[in-house]
C-alpha cells in the first residue's frame, strides 16, 4: 500500500484547546453511543509527528494519531466504503513560557481505494481507483464537549486514461470537510446526524487508546480539474459520470476511529 504524506502548519489557537486535547488524550471523555465495530489496530505510527516549533516545550506538547478503521465517504455519485487504514497526525503544542499554543498538520495518510465497479460504464476505465489526499487546510476549532477537526481535502482519481493530476477538489479550491462527534446541521435534502464522542477503548498497556465517530454531511464538493494527462481535457467527462460539482446537503462522509495521544518527550 503506498501512502502521500504531507506536512504544512495549521492555525494558531487559545491555549484551552490544547488543554482539551490533552484531557481528551488522558481519557477524560463522554461516553460514546456504540463501540467501534474494527478490531484496535496492532500498533499507531507516529513517523508523521511534525517537528515542535521553537520554544515549544516537548512536556506540554503532544502529539495526536487518528486511525480511521472503516466508514463511508459519499460524494456526488461516488458512495465508497472506507475499508483500509486512513492515518491523520497532528500536534496539540505549548510554549511554557508564553504560553503561545498551535495545531501543526503532520500528515494524512490514505490508500487508494477501487471506484465501485461500472462507474464509468466501460470495461476499460473500471479499473478507476481514489485517494483522499490533504489540500492544505487545517484547524481545530473550540467545540465545547465535541471533537471537531475543519480540513480541507481532495480526491486524485487515479487511472492511465486520467493522467496523475486529476483531482476533484484542489489546494486552491477544496473538498472542505467540519468533521465533528457532535450532531451536523446539513442543508437539505440531508438531515442531521450525529457521531460518537471520544471514549476509551483499551487503558492498558499504555498509552490509552480512545474510539470515536466523525461526521460530516454539511459539505459540498467542486468539480474535477486536469483530468487525461493534466490537461482538463476528460473534466466534463468526470463530472458528468461522478455527480460533481455535488452541493452541500448531497454528500456525507462517517468515519469510525481510534485515536492515540503522546507527549513528545515520549516519542
Amino acid at each position: 500500500m503506498k501512502f502521500t504524506r504531507f506536512r504544512r502548519r495549521g492555525l494558531r489557537l487559545a491555549v484551552p484547546a490544547v488543554f482539551g486535547a490533552a484531557l481528551l488524550a488522558f481519557g477524560m471523555a463522554s461516553p460514546a453511543a456504540a463501540d467501534n465495530p474494527d478490531p484496535i489496530p496492532a500498533s499507531f505510527d507516529f513517523s508523521d509527528c511534525p517537528p515542535l516549533p521553537a520554544g515549544a516545550s516537548p512536556f506540554y506538547s503532544r502529539c495526536q494519531v487518528a486511525v480511521v478503521t472503516s466508514g463511508t465517504f459519499q460524494v456526488g455519485n461516488f458512495d465508497q466504503e472506507i475499508e483500509e487504514p486512513i492515518r491523520l497526525t497532528y500536534a496539540s503544542t505549548l510554549n511554557a513560557e508564553t504560553f503561545e499554543s498551535e495545531i501543526i498538520f503532520g500528515g494524512l495518510d490514505a490508500p487508494k481505494m477501487l471506484v465501485q465497479p461500472g462507474l464509468f460504464g466501460d470495461p476499460l476505465l473500471t479499473a478507476v481507483y481514489a485517494r483522499v489526499e490533504y489540500a492544505g487546510s487545517f484547524e481545530i476549532p473550540a467545540a465545547g464537549s465535541h471533537l471537531a477537526i475543519n480540513m480541507g481535502v481532495k480526491v486524485r482519481l487515479i487511472n492511465p486514461f486520467l493522467g496523475r493530476n486529476c483531482t476533484v477538489g484542489t489546494n486552491s479550491n477544496p473538498i472542505m470537510l467540519n468533521l465533528t462527534t457532535g450532531t451536523t446541521d446539513p442543508p437539505a435534502p440531508n438531515t442531521p446526524i450525529t457521531g460518537e464522542d471520544p471514549r476509551i477503548a483499551r487503558s492498558d498497556p499504555p498509552p490509552s487508546v480512545l474510539q470515536a465517530q466523525s461526521v460530516d454531511n454539511s459539505f459540498s464538493v467542486p468539480g474535477a480539474k486536469g483530468c487525461v494527462f493534466g490537461g482538463g481535457i476528460a473534466d466534463w467527462l468526470v463530472n458528468q459520470i461522478g455527480g460533481f460539482p455535488a452541493a452541500a446537503g448531497t454528500n456525507t462522509t462517517v468515519q469510525n476511529e481510534y485515536i492515540v495521544s503522546k507527549q513528545y518527550s515520549q516519542l
